[in-house]
């Protein structure tokens, strides 16, 4: 008992941390017992033997990548400012924040392996509770680590927690970056080739790029999935904490330990919601699932804030956080003055805050004076809650809009499929604008979220960017419920399988995996925190436009907005490589389809895809990590903020596009290939096809990395903003901070250029007898035997008679 009752941040968080504790290690357990225990049954369907072989490749592909560019950083993470136990721990988190994503993608994947042996009925009735385990074990995977580090450094484990989440996004970043290659090979072969040229179902056993194109779902839609939530989470929980603990003191820990409490027990809670059996349809079921236990967590959390946090601003843990004297010149002077002392004369002051604002000026310090007086006016109880009960609606909000768009018997997608009749481009727009529609409104959720935390702030930034991360953990609890529909994709969507549950499965993950996304901007958007806090209480450069680059966070300073662009840049350079590698492993696995059917062989090699992955991969993740690099080192340290915002903006909005686009293209050819709008093998088949494909590339390129990529250029500008600041106030010559953006940038210039020489296939003319079987549609006959409009009779069979 003393060991609770002795916890410095209170014995409630003592208690907390124990129970989160025990249910991670519980949730990890189990996801290591039960899919070894999952038995096959004897009339399950058959699984592929080189299925393990290929999702273990991928795996490896990601984890070299991961080995390549994380132990640099861990070495790199030694040499910011700070004293040797902050670097050794800052370096230590991180190495653990790279194992996250690649033991989380494994676990994520071995549980769809272990059920793709059952029969279909029993994969069905299993759906909730593997679904379940999945979002479990990966959130177990963030809560321990996290657990951990607030008991044994209480208030100081923000920082080092910030170090873990951006380890956890690289390698997110990394596994999502090293399975375009596949992605794009899987499409090509498996639609391009035998769907679009031979007239076979994507899934057929006779289309030898089934394999290649299942696979790469799987990895995307299960190993993929679960390092995404595992980064999205970290970042979450760090942020939370970082910039929190300024404003809430000990009650920011709470909040954070409530909301990943609350995703655990909604995603347990999930696996008690029948999918399959029951009556009506199973889309509805599936849906419901996932919203009933969403929302009973989201007001659970909501009704635990505004019972759990003071309704007065003096209550909070000032003093178990080491926050029980005022430290700021603007407010204590010269000396530091306890809170007791000053408090009474605060509540005095706040009677008439008109007189204080008009007295005071646009300086750091009034600002400074006049939110700590602001904030003795705010009720934390009720702006948590109301923090947390936003991000839960706007969630819930986008998982439904987002279903819109993949549903098979939506607008969206028979607009599409309709318009393919008049040719694959017209059909694709189609698709495109559908999913701009849905993208526009995201984003106007977030500018909705924005504009009522500004109320809730009451004006105060540092309180608006803590109650934007608190939005986001309210959509990480409704993601949480949603475990059956991220797995549902791979369980039911199967060879031989009810057509009603394919459609309900292929439809159900598109709208969670958009408040994912969603989850990702707001702590993307709050990690300006951090970058201008640094800026802010840094000291006086030594010339003015230093000064500027240094202090000047406002939307007047070029600066500023170099940073803006900058982040925009990094996103569409990021496309760029990857669409570049998805160019070449399409290329090389429709030649390699091609040739395979020819020659009638029963199975497709498409050679080993790691190099060319592990080659993508690299300039993407030199983009993503050393593009904040050159705004903090050869812009200024201010520059962070708006690359930021930008970085976060455009990777949201292209992120969101790119998966609603290919799940409206992808419905439009299935619902085609049933029997509508032409049918197979019809030129709006064709046309849907080749929009799917195009989608599906840009979805992996950008849509699958979206939510990491945000992440890790935000939080590497909190990490490294220190740095750049130290240098330009210690006296350092600017020449060296130069010259540190300069490396930077001819580490992305040389791993761009290794990238760019990739060996890929031949595809120009001139290959005689080779060319004609595989580069076109014609007949075995010579070009003179070949029937013209000219030979054609347009007689009657009458008249010849």
């Amino acid at each position: 008992m003393d060991l609770i009752t002795d916890f410095p941040l209170g014995d409630d968080l003592a208690v907390a941390l124990l129970i989160l504790g025990v249910l991670s290690i519980a949730a990890l357990v189990a996801g290591a017992v039960v899919p070894s225990r999952l038995r096959r049954d004897e009339d399950g369907a058959e699984i592929d033997p080189e299925l393990g072989l290929r999702l273990g490749r991928g795996l490896s592909a990601g984890g070299s990548v991961i080995l390549w560019i994380g132990l640099p950083l861990v070495l790199l993470a030694l040499l910011l400012p700070g004293d040797t136990d902050q670097r050794i721990l800052r370096s230590a988190l991180m190495l653990v924040g790279l194992l996250l994503g690649p033991l989380a993608a494994w676990r994520g994947t071995a549980v769809q392996i272990a059920a793709l042996g059952l029969d279909e009925e029993r994969r069905g009735t299993l759906l909730p509770r593997l679904g379940a385990l999945t979002v479990a074990g990966a959130l177990a995977l963030v809560v321990l680590p996290v657990s951990l580090s607030l008991w044994f450094l209480q208030q100081a484990a923000s920082a080092p927690l910030v170090a873990l989440a951006a380890g956890a996004a690289v390698s997110a970043l990394a596994l999502r970056a090293t399975a375009v290659t596949a992605d794009a090979a899987g499409d090509a072969a498996a639609l391009l080739v035998g769907t679009d040229e031979h007239e076979l179902a994507a899934d057929a056993e006779d289309n030898l790029g089934a394999p290649l194109l299942r696979s790469a779902r799987m990895a995307r839609r299960g190993g993929g999935l679960a390092a995404d939530l595992v980064a999205v989470a970290a970042a979450l929980a760090a942020l939370g904490l970082q910039i929190g603990l300024p404003v809430l003191a000990g009650e920011a820990v709470l909040v954070v330990l409530l909301a990943l409490g609350t995703s655990l027990l909604v995603a347990l809670a999930s696996a008690l919601w029948p999918v399959v059996r029951g009556e009506g349809p199973i889309a509805g079921r599936l849906r419901l699932g996932g919203l009933a236990p969403a929302l009973a967590g989201g007001v659970g959390a909501v009704v635990a804030a505004a019972l759990w946090l003071p309704s007065a601003y003096k209550n909070l843990r000032f003093d178990q956080v080491g926050m029980g004297s005022f430290t700021d010149t603007a407010i204590a002077g010269n000396e530091p003055m306890a809170r007791t002392e000053l408090e009474p004369q605060i509540e005095s002051a706040v009677t008439d805050m008109s007189q204080w604002i008009s007295a005071t000026d646009d300086s750091r310090d009034a600002g400074a004076f006049l939110d700590v007086l602001t904030l003795y006016t705010i009720s934390p109880a009720t702006v948590v809650a109301g923090a947390l009960a936003l991000g839960a609606l706007v969630a819930l909000g986008v998982v439904l809009l987002g279903g819109t768009l993949a549903d098979r018997h939506g607008g969206s997608v028979l607009r599409a499929a309709r318009t393919s009749r008049t040719g694959g481009a017209l059909g694709t727009v189609a698709g495109l604008g559908s999913a701009a529609l849905v993208a526009a409104s995201a984003l106007g959720l977030v500018v909705l979220v924005a504009a009522v935390i500004s109320v809730l702030s009451a004006g105060i930034p540092a309180l608006a960017l803590a109650l934007l991360v608190h939005a986001g953990l309210g959509a990480l609890v409704v993601v949480s419920g949603f475990g059956a529909s991220f797995l549902a994709t791979t369980l039911l969507d199967r060879p031989g399988a009810d057509r009603e549950r394919r459609e309900a499965a292929t439809a159900s993950a598109t709208g969670p995996r958009l408040a994912l996304l969603l989850a990702a901007v707001l702590g993307g958007l709050a990690a300006v925190g951090p970058v201008v806090t640094t800026v802010q209480v840094a000291a006086r450069a030594s010339s003015v436009w230093e000064e500027r680059a240094l202090h000047a966070v406002t939307p007047q300073s070029v600066t500023l907005l170099g940073g803006l662009a900058l982040g925009v840049m990094a996103v569409l350079l990021v496309l760029a490589s990857l669409a570049d590698a998805a160019r070449r492993a399409g290329a090389l696995a429709v030649v390699a389809a091609r040739a395979a059917l020819l020659e009638d062989q029963d199975r497709l090699s498409v050679g080993d895809l790691r190099d060319g992955s592990r080659r993508a991969a690299v300039p993407a993740l030199a983009v993503a990590l050393l593009a904040p690099v050159v705004a903090a080192y050869g812009l200024g340290p201010s520059a962070l903020a708006g690359y930021a915002v930008g970085a976060a903006l455009t990777a949201a909005g292209l992120g969101v596009w790119a998966i609603g686009s290919a799940a409206t293209l992808e419905g439009a050819a299935d619902t085609i290939a049933a029997g509508r709008y032409g049918g197979p093998g019809s030129w709006g088949h064709s046309g849907a096809l080749g929009g799917a494909v195009l989608t599906g590339v840009l979805r992996s390129t950008l849509g699958a990395t979206a939510a990491p990529l945000l992440l890790v250029g935000a939080l590497a500008g909190a990490l490294v903003v220190s740095s750049p600041v130290a240098m330009i106030t210690g006296g350092t010559s600017h020449y060296l901070r130069w010259g540190v953006a300069v490396v930077a940038i001819a580490i992305v210039v040389v791993t761009w250029v290794v990238a760019a020489t990739a060996p890929e296939v031949d595809l120009e003319d001139g290959e005689g007898e080779v060319s004609a079987p595989l580069f076109g549609r014609r007949d075995d006959r010579d070009d003179e035997e070949l029937e013209t409009i000219d030979s054609m009779s347009w007689e009657s069979d009458e008249d010849r008679r």
